[in-house]
């Protein structure tokens, strides 16, 4: 086995929720930095050895109040390195649809709002790379696909 395969180079992972109201529109947060396409998916990156699905767990916590029951991955999206990061990979992850009646508790500091955005609006309101990935987990989603996300799993015995 390769010391690349038990030592990876820096990469970071990054765990997005798709949350969708009963009309099938993911919700995104606005977030309070950005003035053009503020709008992203919940979600962010796992921190050292933390497993993706309590990132993903966390993060949604931290950003919506709401608390997220992780299903199939609906979408990949590798992040090349650049000079400003390491390389990255960006899973949106299904986590239902929301009733009409949900509270928020949105991260005052870093959001402004939360919206279920029409599919249709997302290049309104989001930046390219988050309206594909939104877009390419609604199909995959339509298509009835996605693969399970596996962790803790030994790599040997």
């Amino acid at each position: 086995m390769t010391d690349q395969f038990l030592h990876p180079y820096g990469r970071h992972i990054v765990l997005l929720a798709l949350f969708r109201n009963a009309e099938g529109r993911p919700l995104l947060l606005r977030h309070r930095d950005r003035q053009f396409q503020p709008w992203s998916l919940p979600g962010g990156c796992a921190v050292g050895a933390e497993p993706p699905t309590h990132a993903l767990r966390r993060k949604v916590r931290e950003e919506t109040g709401l608390e997220a029951d992780p299903g199939l991955v609906l979408a990949l999206h590798h992040m090349p390195a650049s000079p400003e990061s390491a390389e990255g990979y960006n899973l949106v992850v299904d986590c239902g649809e929301l009733p009409n009646n949900t509270h928020f508790r949105l991260k005052d500091d870093e959001f402004s709002a939360h919206g279920f955005i029409p599919v249709n609006q997302l290049t309104d309101h989001a930046q390219p790379h988050i309206a594909a990935r939104t877009r390419s987990a609604l199909r995959t989603l339509r298509a009835g696909g996605g693969i399970e996300l596996l962790e803790a799993i030994p790599l040997y015995g």
